[in-house]
């Protein structure tokens, strides 16, 4: 059985999996198949309601790079991790 904090930790395993993807293609590289792949395997972990809690971690995410960036020089980076959200709380 998962404790809190075992489920904290895997919170933020995802989260900083989702982010490497959106870096990816920040950075041009292909990312759609890795971002389709990871919602599908959040969505599918035996973990109760792992999926809206990494999506809450990830607004939590995009509001730090936000308030990081008044430019908005990471807003692609951004959009990636919005779409990550949207994803994640489809039922």
């Amino acid at each position: 059985m998962n404790t809190p904090a075992t489920d904290l930790a895997l919170v933020i395993e995802h989260a900083n999996r989702f982010e490497a993807v959106a870096a990816d293609g920040f950075e041009g590289r292909p990312y759609q198949s890795d971002l389709d792949q990871l919602v599908e395997r959040v969505r599918a972990h035996p973990v109760p309601d792992l999926a809206p809690k990494v999506a809450h971690a990830l607004g939590i995410m995009i509001g730090f790079i936000e308030d990081s960036d008044p430019a908005g020089r990471f807003a692609p980076k951004v959009a990636i991790l919005r779409a990550a959200v949207r994803k994640l709380e489809q039922l």
